[in-house]
């Protein structure tokens, strides 16, 4: 076994113990984020209004606190985060500023952990950290380097941001660090290696790009093996030392596979298709692997730009290519195939799109697929903590080049701090092959701090190899800071203001929404920026105005689905039901997988009683959306009224199992009793 090293060193002797500075950090890191909530809650009309991924898990956590399945299929993202939110609902009654508070401390603990991860790195290895000729003069100050990183990630702006977001990047790397604090910590007691597989576990069912570093983790263990050559652990291999590795890698792999083995028989149950974790993986790699992609924009070519249009297009484009319905995993199938067959038929595109993704992963510049960054972060005190300019993108362009300078000067430790050169290496690639976004580097941005408060104190402490390292340094801060590929291009304004206009209506600020969008519809005459108008105009009653919109979307947008929906709804509410039908069953033409145009025209049948097309219209959408509990409710009403009791009550009582809390099944089944 492994001789174990004194926890207390001359350099941290007589200090604050490590618990007092973990509750420190972790404090002025909650304070931060306290803050930035309640500034957001105050000028962020979005804060109560999740877009995008936010509000798929937003809706999938309401659906879990009330007891109701969501989409009946295999999980399609991971599903431990909104669990974890629907948990948080459940016992809060859906109060989103709970759960961001939750997610502040989270973050904050996150903080924390990042000093015990460095102090478990540097401080207690000081005996490590030698020149050619003995101990290195910077050993005295290998303290500062836990309480700088601790520091750096408590006011790290984007971990600020991402901690308030109802987004998974707060609890997984929350799970990252304590899986790679406990990992060492197995390292240097050798034992409860069962701990850290139990937690890397848990972040694989929150983000599946975790199992990257579990796959690279034998490079480590087996590297560092002889440590444990003489143990009696019996295992695989051909000489103590690597049986007694075999022994604690399955030990860690093992608790991550049972811990991941519920997600995939849930799924298997589901779908009776194979699925580990989630079936997202080949449409992704489609997204960020097509002629037209940018290695940045989260949309799949040919599909509409909201969540649900966007997840419907990718099902009714699969299923229109194979001639046939298709479950998720078969839907993951194809698009993945595509993918391939982009590499197979243009190489030296997929390469050049490689390159430009591996730079956006590493510039400065935070790219984003969902809110403009530099847009929304006037909302909030983080608005002086980032910005973007010609010459200097802060934080990242300044942190990753000090991390380069921190791997250089402690190169003769590599091996010490190679997991986390593996989880940055591995993670890293795991997004570089589909498509990158600044947010997903988050659970990184610890492991690089740490790194880069390395590389400052080795200049501070003028270890051996400065030069050298400062050449790296400086040719890092020119690369990633630079303005290459289109890194630092402003956000369209359109669709920025459009965003705000959405959250502004969703809280219900409908005068400010329609300025909002006139303000956008001053920039570019997008097609759901025109929609919302005409939305908007609808529902405060000036349907003159609504239908001129209306129809000015549909002549700018001939083929578009949701036009003629836009346009029929206007029509619609004025009680003009025939002109109405038309234009649905227009959108219906142009999309035969257009969820609202098979709800709107059952909602038209149905008012005027014509409850058997009524019902028609219903079953359409269902076989669209199996768990559309609105439609499926409206099935029931139409066999009421057809004198089929028997079939309304069945309906209904569905309704209720994947809704308990459907106010409406519940009043009819009383009155059918």
């Amino acid at each position: 076994m492994r001789a174990k090293t004194a926890s207390r060193t001359p350099s941290t002797a007589g200090r604050l113990s490590p618990a007092t500075w973990f509750f420190i950090i972790a404090s002025v890191a909650f304070v931060l984020r306290l803050v930035h909530l309640l500034q957001l809650r105050h000028n962020d009309p979005f804060i109560f209004s999740p877009q995008m991924d936010a509000l798929y898990h937003h809706q999938w956590a309401l659906a879990i606190a009330a007891g109701r399945e969501f989409i009946a299929d295999a999980f399609f993202r991971a599903p431990l985060y909104p669990y974890f939110l629907g948990l948080v609902y459940k016992l809060t009654g859906a109060n989103q500023m709970v759960a961001r508070v939750i997610q502040a401390l989270i973050g904050s603990a996150g903080c924390g952990l990042v000093y015990l991860l460095a102090r478990q790195l540097i401080v207690h290895r000081s005996s490590f950290i030698v020149g050619p000729g003995g101990p290195c003069r910077t050993e005295h100050r290998s303290g500062a380097v836990p309480l700088i990183a601790g520091f750096v990630m408590a006011a790290y702006p984007l971990a600020i941001w991402y901690d308030g977001e109802l987004l998974l990047e707060d609890l997984l790397t929350f799970l990252v660090l304590l899986g790679l604090v406990l990992l060492l910590r197995s390292w240097d007691t050798d034992r409860q290696w069962w701990l850290p597989g139990i937690v890397f576990g848990l972040a694989a069912i929150t983000r599946p790009n975790v199992v990257a570093f579990l796959a690279v983790l034998p490079v480590w263990l087996f590297l560092e093996g002889k440590g444990f050559r003489g143990s009696r652990v019996r295992g695989f291999g051909s000489d103590p030392g690597t049986r007694s590795v075999w022994s604690r890698l399955l030990a860690v792999w093992g608790l991550a596979v049972l811990l991941i083995m519920p997600v995939t028989i849930r799924n298997y149950v589901a779908s009776r298709q194979f699925v580990p974790i989630a079936w997202q993986a080949g449409t992704n790699f489609y997204i960020g692997n097509n002629p037209e992609s940018d290695g940045v924009t989260a949309i799949l070519p040919g599909t509409r730009t909201d969540w649900w249009g966007g997840f419907d297009d990718v099902k009714r484009l699969a299923e229109e290519a194979e001639g046939r319905p298709l479950k998720g995993a078969e839907i993951d199938r194809y698009w993945l195939g595509k993918g391939l067959e982009f590499w197979l038929r243009q190489p030296h595109r997929a390469l050049d799109l490689l390159l430009r993704k591996t730079f956006l992963w590493l510039a400065g510049h935070e790219a984003s697929n969902e809110r403009d960054l530099y847009t929304s972060k006037r909302y909030s005190f983080v608005n002086y903590l980032f910005f973007t300019s010609r010459f200097l993108k802060f934080p990242f362009g300044i942190l990753l080049p000090l991390a380069l300078t921190g791997v250089w000067l402690y190169r003769r430790q590599w091996r010490r701090f190679l997991p986390l050169y593996l989880f940055v290496g591995a993670y890293s690639l795991s997004f570089i092959a589909f498509f990158v976004n600044s947010r997903y580097r988050v659970p990184m941005v610890p492991l690089v701090a740490i790194l880069g408060a390395m590389g400052l104190m080795g200049f501070i402490g003028r270890m051996p190899g400065r030069g050298t390292a400062a050449i790296i340094g400086v040719i890092a801060f020119f690369l990633f800071n630079a303005n290459l590929a289109a890194a630092g291009r402003v956000a369209r304004e359109d669709q920025t203001r459009f965003s705000t206009a959405l959250g502004l209506h969703e809280q219900g600020r409908a005068a400010e929404a329609l300025a909002e969008v006139r303000r956008a519809l001053a920039h570019d005459s997008a097609s759901n920026v025109l929609r919302l108008e005409v939305r908007l105009l609808r529902e405060q009653g000036d349907f003159a105005e609504a239908e001129r919109a209306a129809r000015a979307t549909v002549r700018l947008y001939p083929r578009d689905a949701d036009a003629y929906i836009a346009l029929g709804g206007v029509l619609a509410t004025a009680g003009r039901l025939d002109s109405a039908e038309v234009y649905y069953e227009i959108a219906l033409g142009y999309d035969p997988y257009s969820l609202q145009a098979w709800k709107d025209l059952g909602n038209i049948a149905y008012a005027r009683k014509d409850f058997v097309k009524a019902r028609r219209y219903y079953e359409g959408a269902l076989k669209l959306r199996p768990t559309y509990t609105e439609a499926m409710f409206r099935v029931g009403c139409c066999y009421y009224y057809e004198g089929n009791l028997d079939s309304a009550r069945v309906r209904w009582q569905q309704v209720l199992r994947l809704d308990p809390g459907f106010k409406q099944a519940r009043q009819a089944l009383e009155q059918v009793k």
